[in-house]
């Protein structure tokens, strides 16, 4: 019974993992990337990426 749960807590520590990731995007719009961070979307250093790649645009 141990071996069953340690099998269950294993698999839906997976599924959770797959749902965190996130998709890889190389451009957000500054106003987007604002209004997400302003609902807590996305984490100060993601909104600082934003700047960067788009070289303060």
């Amino acid at each position: 019974m141990r071996k069953v749960f340690r099998l269950l807590g294993v698999v839906l520590d997976a599924i959770t993992d797959i749902m965190d990731e996130k998709p890889k995007r190389q451009y957000m719009p500054v106003y987007e990337a604002r209004e997400k961070f302003e609902k807590g979307m996305i984490s100060v250093r993601e909104y600082n990426e934003t700047f960067e790649n788009n070289n303060g645009i």
